[in-house]
């Protein structure tokens, strides 16, 4: 079902052309989260990104927090996992960073977590913190992008429309290895660091054009309690 009727793209733009689309589960997530993942995306639908210019996740969505109508939910810091207002919208602006990539955006401000997340595959995460962290994609496309949200109890779902075909396509992929940390002391407890890398391939009539190295993350070794 449905959270809420919103969840489908602007009458004006029924003849538009999908881009691109990515989804995430929600079916793990608690009734709080679910509830802050379907308020941070009804204010995500039907935005658009002019053609040049540069969306913020931050100054759409606004301040995550009670006052606001966000609930108490799990929010990963570092290694720690507190209840916070506004828990859950990590994975909106993750489940947009994929969908805008897959579109061929441009990076400009990305941050990963601390440790991996389990509703994006590693390294495609992309956290934010109102006032301090953001997600900031360019839409370099060459034409404007709208963006619709679909919202269910099992997932979320971001597609981005345009108004013209665009002669090419794009997938990501990652690698990623484990780094040996030179710990002899307690070693069985310890999860070493993994570092990825992550790749944009460019299509073009069903043939890769070419694999372009986007970024390169670091989870640092940790504990397991």
């Amino acid at each position: 079902m449905l959270l809420f009727a919103v969840l489908s793209y602007a009458d004006s733009a029924r003849e538009n052309i999908v881009i691109s689309s990515f989804s995430t589960s929600v079916a793990h997530q608690s009734s709080e989260v679910k509830h802050n993942i379907a308020l941070a995306c009804g204010k995500l639908n039907g935005i658009r990104i002019a053609a040049g210019t540069v969306f913020s996740f931050n100054e759409t969505v606004g301040e995550a927090s009670a006052k606001n109508g966000y609930a108490d939910g799990a929010v990963l810091y570092q290694d720690s996992i507190v209840m916070e207002a506004g828990g859950g919208l990590c994975q909106v602006s993750s489940t947009l960073f994929n969908a805008l990539l897959l579109a061929g955006c441009a990076i400009a401000e990305r941050h990963r977590h601390y440790q991996p997340v389990t509703y994006v595959p590693l390294g495609l995460d992309a956290t934010i913190k109102y006032g301090k962290k953001d997600l900031r994609m360019k839409n370099s496309t060459g034409q404007d992008l709208l963006i619709s949200v679909r919202v269910s109890d099992s997932s979320c779902t971001m597609i981005i429309y345009g108004t013209v075909k665009p002669s090419r396509s794009y997938s990501l992929d990652t690698e990623d290895e484990e780094i040996n940390i030179p710990f002899s002391e307690h070693k069985g407890n310890i999860r070493n660091g993994i570092e990825v890398y992550v790749y944009r391939s460019e299509i073009k009539d069903d043939v890769v054009i070419g694999r372009f190295l986007l970024y390169k993350d670091f989870y640092p070794p940790v504990y397991v309690k």
